[in-house]
């Protein structure tokens, strides 16, 4: 599993604020009437919005709702989780929708808490690649299933505004585990579930 490998931190606005108020300098803007505030109203956004995930602990929110699972074996899928992110590459948002589907062993977990630890491990400097593999291993290391599957759809800002400039392009990333590896059945099920619009 590769989960996150320090406790949790919560960003440093000041030194966010210094940081970005050079970058507005630095970028040929004056730090006048309109831009003045424009650090710490970036430094906020950022440390309460955008990077705050760095304070919190997917794992941690999992466990934190965890019950009995009456029926092992039963396949329960969480779709439509609407979410937000930042790439790392050009610090560009990218945004989408995710679905979570697990096979209960001992614990089932509350719907709210995967979107907590989805919520947890997106506001990061976070590849959608590597967030479908953390949320798939913080999934598996707090409830213990038979299996845990991850699919993330997500449109991006580098794609679409700069680059490529490719305006409608969607990106989907899978991640599985345990039985779902195995079971090309059960993938199915929870593909269909995962694209269904109730």
């Amino acid at each position: 599993m590769s989960l996150p490998d320090r406790p949790p931190r919560a960003p440093d606005r000041e030194e966010m604020k210094k940081a970005l108020a050079a970058l507005l300098l630095a970028s040929g803007a004056e730090l006048d009437a309109e831009t003045r505030e424009t650090p710490d109203r970036v430094a906020k956004s950022w440390a309460e919005d955008l990077l705050d995930g760095y304070a919190k602990d997917p794992v941690a929110a999992l466990s934190s709702g965890l019950v009995p699972a009456p029926l092992p074996g039963e396949l329960v899928v969480a779709t439509h989780l609407d979410f937000h992110s930042m790439c790392p590459h050009h610090l560009l948002p990218y945004r989408g929708t995710c679905a979570v589907g697990y096979v209960a062993e001992k614990n089932l977990v509350g719907f709210g808490k995967i979107a907590e630890a989805l919520e947890a491990l997106s506001h990061r400097l976070i590849l959608q690649e590597q967030l479908v593999h953390k949320l798939r291993d913080a999934v598996q290391a707090a409830l213990s299933p038979r299996g845990v599957g991850v699919v993330i759809s997500a449109e991006h800002a580098c794609m679409q505004a700069r680059g490529p400039k490719a305006r409608h392009s969607r990106i989907v990333v899978e991640a599985f585990g345990g039985v779902f590896e195995t079971d090309a059945e059960l993938r199915a099920r929870f593909a269909r579930r995962a694209e269904e619009k109730l």
